[in-house]
């Protein structure tokens, strides 16, 4: 009898010593922060900032609750459908159906695998969730799966190209309209490479859907930005937001204010904002912490919240609109920017001051030079790199044809998969360099002409000058 009354009254204290785990979301809808509460089975809503308050209780299998664990963590997506929502338990692939409305939870898959998954990053695509990356079995991966719902299942997909080494706790996104998917500033980690050794790689990374295959846009080289995401800790990237529309960070070491980075995932331009009404400054905004979040976000939404524990301030909750904060951010240049004695431009000017310099040495002293050809000597070519002298070779070569058009230059420059704005930042950088040496060995300053196609004047066409067409056949032997 003793041990009856003692299960009966741990039935009753159950929720009570047993809260959690928890599944955090925020509701497009109602603006709202919520939460499901799998230890009381009861759906609840954050009310002046701190409070959660029971809207009702949760309805749930037995089988599928067996399946939550105590420490469990959950990624929770919002889907088109009104207050209907989709639950995905963290390093398991299990996945869960939540209607808010009726608090209704059901198990969507069948799935065994599980563990290698913790931290992914997942999308919906086609109307099917896919998920990149994660962590698992002591080592970061780089897998791009989907779930199929006819089969109840994850399925693996098969890709190519440069794909990199691990995509965990870094910054994704995926582009419909490209149908691509963007990664940057990853951290790798394997026990059976050098000796287990955490390393953060700022390296840019582009997949295709279409073609399924990787391409390494470039290293992140902008110097603010780069030490930027030096600075924020793994454990600071449990969630990072995306807004649909630009990646935002929260830079760390900021005394006093807030500056928000946002970043063009399309473009790889990157704005700057600054908190000066400090309206961001006592959120928390630098640690989104998934165990006691105070910041819950969907797409370009974010709600923050702080709790006082001081008992004359009160807790505030405030909405704010991401976008909206865009607006007024100044641009501050790309991903791929490097710093100024890194650039062609600084090194066509040491180019230049070079050739100046042995130009004046040759005119000082003639009597050394008495043996040099007149005309321009066959040396400066070796001033040409191998995509400068691709790019001369198509040009004398389609001279009788109009010459290049953008996209024809853009392939050869190997840009033709970045975004618009940085390909014509650097087909611009290309060509300018590209005419201040031919300015200097055969004098015509617009030795490369930016002309309107006949056939159609919108389409710009570029060109060798008839002036430079033999200096260019002899310098590369064509």
């Amino acid at each position: 009898m003793i041990r009856l009354y003692i299960t009966i009254l741990c039935c009753l204290l159950s929720s009570f010593v047993y809260g959690g785990p928890f599944a955090h979301f925020f509701n497009p809808i109602t603006k709202q922060a919520n939460r499901i509460d799998f230890g009381s089975l009861s759906v609840q809503t954050l009310i002046d900032g701190q409070h959660w308050v029971t809207q009702g209780p949760l309805k749930i299998d037995s089988l599928s609750l067996l399946e939550i664990r105590k420490d469990t963590e959950f990624k929770t997506v919002a889907t088109t459908s009104p207050n209907q929502f989709t639950l995905f338990q963290e390093c398991t692939n299990q996945v869960f159906s939540f209607n808010l409305t009726t608090r209704l939870i059901t198990r969507l898959d069948q799935t065994y695998f599980k563990g290698d998954n913790c931290g992914s990053y997942i999308f919906l695509r086609n109307g099917k969730y896919h998920q990149v990356g994660g962590y698992g079995f002591w080592k970061g991966n780089n897998h791009i799966s989907y779930f199929d719902p006819a089969k109840e299942e994850w399925e693996g997909i098969t890709v190519s190209g440069d794909t990199p080494l691990s995509i965990y706790r870094g910054y994704c996104a995926y582009l419909p309209d490209e149908d691509k998917l963007i990664t940057l500033s990853n951290f790798s980690n394997d026990i059976s490479r050098d000796f287990g050794s955490l390393n953060h790689e700022n390296s840019i990374y582009e997949f295709s859907f279409k073609s399924r295959e990787w391409t390494n846009l470039g290293d992140v080289t902008h110097p603010y930005l780069r030490d930027v995401l030096d600075k924020i800790p793994m454990n600071h990237r449990e969630r990072t937001i995306f807004t649909g529309k630009y990646f935002v960070l929260f830079p760390m070491g900021n005394a006093g204010h807030v500056t928000i980075i946002f970043i063009d995932p399309k473009t790889l331009a990157i704005y700057e904002f600054h908190d000066d009404d400090m309206k961001f400054t006592r959120f928390p905004v630098f640690n989104m912490s998934i165990a006691n979040p105070n910041i819950f976000h969907h797409n370009e939404w974010l709600l923050g919240t702080v709790h006082s524990n001081t008992a004359h301030l009160p807790n505030i909750s405030q909405l704010f609109n991401l976008h909206d904060v865009a607006t007024k951010a100044k641009f501050i240049g790309y991903l791929t920017d490097k710093p100024w004695y890194l650039t062609n431009w600084f090194y066509a000017a040491m180019t230049l001051l070079l050739i100046s310099i042995v130009y004046a040495s040759v005119r000082k002293f003639p009597r050394k030079s008495q043996y040099a050809k007149p005309g321009i000597n066959p040396q400066f070519g070796s001033h040409f790199d191998n995509l400068q002298r691709q790019l001369l070779t198509h040009f004398y070569h389609h001279s009788i044809q109009e010459g290049l058009d953008v996209e024809q230059v853009n392939e050869i420059l190997g840009i033709n998969q970045l975004g618009p704005d940085t390909q014509r930042f650097r087909r611009s950088l290309a060509i300018k360099e590209l005419n201040s040496k031919l300015a200097i060995l055969t004098g015509e300053k617009n030795a490369i002409l930016r002309v309107s196609s006949q056939l159609d004047k919108r389409q710009k066409r570029y060109q060798l000058h008839d002036n430079v067409k033999d200096f260019v056949k002899n310098e590369l032997s064509l």
